[in-house]
């Protein structure tokens, strides 16, 4: 699967997707494939469900702003007795509550969001400003009574040492009003004389650091604050201890919360993508694509219009033009030829772009799109030059070829083959290609999508063949009379101008004849491009 993912440039589609919550954001990460019908259909429901409020901007943005404050909270388990963990609990209520709010009950019922802690947001409000939550004198009358004592703690303190303070700044002229010490000469502090106000211990250099001393009386006082607040933490922790009952008493109905908070976030982020790129639905067959004897078909794979977003992007910057591709497969062995740079490859790359965008629950950049589903996908080839753990790229495709094969064992697999055994010279690879086939077609889990230049394939029976149009000669031998020459990227303009990147469906193998031309086009010496076609000529007589 991580082959076909790179190969068709999945990732920077799902680059794109961005769930806002910590819970749709370690949904993204398990990279769901889903094989399962009915679990891939409840998928698309919910990006159906919440479609149409996401494209009302005003309602997209309030979901937006609470699923992007919805905190993380642990209710798999007893929530720590701790105010942190309450103050937590109580932002992820309130903004649980107003996205569940947001939704139209017929929509809260598809996601299962259904409110049920009144009683217990009601509880923790009495403790809370805006998202905030502190442990409140509502919560126990003792706790009132001894935050009263403190505060009149306080208040006496404050006296006391203003009171001192006045003093010294009127007996020494030292100014303690907003710092804690002051740093002055030795010589200077000498000149008072004894003082029983004022604390010097040495700093450097001659001079001395001075503090405040503010009497038997505000040191008692401090002390004795010092054991109110003990006894406030104890009585705190009674508070926090009765809401985290209360919270862990709700333990069922948060864990509710968190997979419809998931189920929501991920489907407003798919939904946003649907709007952004015009997507639609796939559906979905009950079965992979068959020929039956009589020649009827089933379960036909489909693409209409079908956007590759990654090239198409990648297009737009270049100003280059952009074909949807449009295919579809009613055989499980599929055969394209077509010629260099017409398209095989990316016809391949969306193909596998679409099964995975419908495989993992997403809506598709096409018209029409219809897929059968597959328990894996696997990508078999390579550009001609990979090598790992001593193995020629010929012997990595083996390689990936048996581990595919092994795959069938445990359900319908996906096989895309670029260009397979092209290491290896063309009779071997031929022989060995047409074996694969016909071996392949006897597996009915298997189904196929094989492009290649290897000539004389013999495919099983009921197998379907493809080419790419490819290039435009005509249109483009008068345009080239004009406009014989320019820079390589602009040669690749003419060549992306004239080429038809349409996939046609035709009854036997054709033949390739466009690679000659485009050499040419490319700037390959005209004697060499005329000996060429020379040799062809000849070889068809």
């Amino acid at each position: 699967m991580i082959k076909a993912r790179e190969f068709s440039e999945f990732e920077t589609f799902y680059a794109l997707y961005k769930p806002l919550t910590v819970y749709g954001r370690a949904e993204k990460e398990k990279r769901r494939f889903f094989t399962d019908k009915s679990e891939l259909e409840n998928e698309l429901d919910f990006i159906d469900a919440i479609k149409s409020l996401v494209a009302a901007k005003a309602v997209k943005d309030k979901l937006r702003h609470h699923l992007r404050n919805i905190p993380l909270i642990k209710a798999d388990n007893p929530i720590e007795s701790s105010a942190a963990e309450l103050f937590l609990v109580r932002k992820f209520l309130m903004n649980v509550k107003a996205i569940f709010e947001i939704l139209p009950e017929s929509t809260r019922n598809i996601f299962g969001a259904v409110w049920g802690s009144s009683a217990l947001l009601a509880l923790l409000d009495k403790g809370g400003r805006g998202e905030a939550f502190f442990i409140a004198d509502c919560y126990s009358e003792r706790l009132a009574a001894k935050r009263r004592e403190i505060l009149a703690a306080d208040i006496k303190l404050k006296s006391l040492k203003e009171k001192r303070l006045r003093e010294i700044s009127s007996r020494y002229g030292f100014d303690f009003s907003d710092r804690d010490f002051l740093i002055i000469l030795d010589k200077n502090f000498a000149s008072f004389g004894e003082q029983h106000d004022l604390y010097a211990e040495p700093h450097d250099f001659g001079r001395l650091m001075i503090k405040p001393v503010y009497g038997n009386e505000y040191l008692s006082l401090a002390a004795e604050r010092e054991r109110l607040r003990a006894e406030e933490a104890v009585l705190e922790k009674k508070v926090v201890d009765q809401l985290i009952y209360a919270v862990n008493a709700d333990r069922e109905n948060l864990q509710l919360y968190i997979e419809a908070v998931r189920r929501i976030d991920t489907a407003v982020e798919k939904a946003r993508l649907a709007i952004d790129m015009d997507m639609t639905r796939p559906e979905i067959n009950d079965a992979l694509p068959e020929i039956s004897e009589t020649g009827n078909t089933r379960g036909s794979i489909e693409l209409k219009n079908a956007r590759f977003i990654p090239l198409e992007k990648s297009l737009q910057k270049t100003e280059l033009k952009y074909m949807p591709f449009s295919a579809s497969f009613a055989s499980r062995i599929n055969i394209l030829h077509g010629s260099n740079m017409g398209g095989k490859t990316v016809a391949l790359k969306t193909f596998v772009f679409f099964q995975l965008l419908a495989q993992s629950g997403f809506y598709v950049p096409a018209e029409y799109c219809r897929v059968s589903l597959f328990n894996d996908i696997c990508f078999i080839g390579g550009d001609g030059s990979a090598s790992a753990g001593g193995l020629s790229s010929f012997g990595i495709e083996m390689n990936d070829f048996i581990k595919a094969c092994g795959k069938l064992e445990k359900g319908p697999t996906l096989f895309i083959m670029d260009e397979f055994a092209r290491t290896t010279n063309s009779e071997e690879g031929t022989a060995l290609l047409s074996a694969i086939l016909g071996w392949l077609s006897q597996r009915s889990g298997a189904f196929v999508f094989l492009a290649t230049h290897l000539a004389g394939l013999e495919a099983p029976e009921n197998s379907s063949w493809f080419c790419m149009k490819g290039f435009d000669r005509a249109a483009f031998g008068t345009y080239f009379e004009e406009h014989s020459s320019a820079d390589l990227e602009e040669k690749l303009r003419r060549i992306n101008r004239f080429m038809c990147y349409e996939m046609l469906n035709v009854s036997r193998e054709s033949e390739s004849r466009d690679a000659v031309k485009i050499a040419g086009i490319l700037g390959v010496d005209k004697e060499i491009i005329n000996l060429a076609g020379k040799i062809i000529a000849d070889r068809k007589k």
